[in-house]
């Protein structure tokens, strides 16, 4: 399936999933798998996953957008702009999504109640980014296959684990953030896979450029 048609399918996946749930919420899976996490997660394992949260906010995932696109443009690769576009879409467009579509987090002891459930925001802009960069990483080969699966599976996976686990979300929140988080990713890599380091501002170059003018 060509990516657009691939991204147009996660996008409407992410509404229809988005209607279901204004029609009845929580779903019998989300109920369920939070009693497994209560049951099964240890303390331990909760304070572990905590470094996530940092990663999983704009400031976390855009400044490493960045850092990629930068990584990139030193061994003159194209496609830094299609990562750093698809964080920033990974934020606006969720926060965007949260507007219209209210849903009531899972209850927290000792914090307010939040209706800004679906999708969910750490998972939505982890995926953006990650199956973006494992994209363009790929296409360049400069990290082995084992890598780039590592970083377009694994983090996805690893954030969305988090978000259930440490109760901020529903099952179907960060299944929300999964697909709306691909199909951002792939409008990225296909509309901007060939473009260079724009995004980027070449220091280097610039600073020389300046010495050799004074």
């Amino acid at each position: 399936m060509p990516p657009l048609a691939l991204a147009a399918a996660f996008g409407g996946g992410t509404a229809l999933l988005a209607h279901a749930i204004r029609r009845h919420s929580p779903f019998e899976v989300d109920v369920a798998m939070r009693a497994e996490v209560h049951r099964h997660v240890s303390p331990r394992t909760r304070s572990a996953l905590a470094p996530l949260f940092a990663l999983g906010l704009p400031g976390g995932y855009i400044t490493i957008a960045y850092a990629t696109a930068w990584w990139l443009r030193e061994r003159r690769r194209a496609g830094g702009p299609a990562i750093v576009t698809s964080a920033w879409l990974g934020w606006l467009v969720h926060r965007g999504v949260k507007v219209v579509y209210k849903r009531k987090r899972p209850r927290i002891p000792g914090v307010r109640k939040r209706i800004d459930s679906y999708p969910s925001g750490h998972t939505t802009g982890a995926t953006s980014l990650a199956v973006t960069s494992a994209l363009v990483l790929r296409r360049h080969r400069v990290l082995s296959k084992t890598a780039t699966l590592a970083i377009g599976i694994g983090a996805p996976l690893a954030m969305g684990a988090y978000r259930v686990i440490d109760d901020e979300h529903w099952t179907t929140d960060v299944i929300g953030g999964w697909l709306l988080g691909s199909s951002i990713a792939l409008v990225c890599d296909a509309l901007l896979r060939d473009a260079g380091p724009e995004l980027v501002r070449p220091v280097r170059r610039t600073v020389a450029a300046s010495a050799a003018r004074a």
